[in-house]
């Protein structure tokens, strides 16, 4: 699809501008300033409406203008461009939480790529039913949750068993339960 007009993502701003004016026409000049084009432009947006000449210059049917503005806000073309955009900027937003986290340097053992559930290091405690991580903010926290990953994925065996091979934990103690 080719190129769309810059004016297209303001095009609501534009309608509420041109129903605001007193004006019943619309020159070349207050075409360039409500829309944010040149005069090449002006005059392209300008072909073909109903118009008055009043020496050399040339005004046209505002409300002319603001029925062609509608229908081109109810075109295809016009809603493809906005949900266009509209993807864009969700996937710019994306990408810049994303590039915030990438930022974020966590700490870790030198071994911890390595860590099965057996040697899981301190402050992670994993039993049947459940797990108990003790943590001094959120870089440790993602410390520790980033090992307890590299153990799954390790051995999910070993993981797997650990879970199921522990006694069951003491009642009356605070944990994080498996059956949520």
């Amino acid at each position: 699809m080719p190129a769309q007009p810059t004016w297209f993502q303001r095009l609501d701003n534009i309608l509420s501008e041109l129903r605001a004016l007193g004006n019943d026409y619309l020159d070349r000049q207050g075409v360039e300033k409500v829309f944010g084009v040149r005069e090449r432009r002006a005059r392209q947006l300008m072909a073909g409406l109903p118009a008055l000449q009043i020496g050399n210059a040339v005004a046209v049917s505002r409300n002319a203008l603001i029925e062609r503005l509608e229908t081109t806000a109810a075109g295809d073309c016009f809603q493809w461009e906005a949900a266009r955009r509209a993807r864009v900027a969700d996937s710019l937003e994306s990408l810049r939480k994303r590039a915030a986290a990438r930022r974020v340097q966590i700490a870790a053992a030198p071994d911890v790529r390595n860590r099965v559930a057996k040697n899981l290091g301190a402050g992670i405690e994993l039993q049947r039913g459940e797990l108990r991580i003790r943590f001094d903010g959120a870089r440790d926290l993602a410390s520790k949750l980033f090992e307890l990953s590299q153990a799954m994925a390790n051995d999910w065996e070993e993981f797997e068993q650990t879970l199921t091979a522990s006694a069951p934990p003491a009642t009356g103690r605070t944990a994080l339960r498996s059956a949520r």
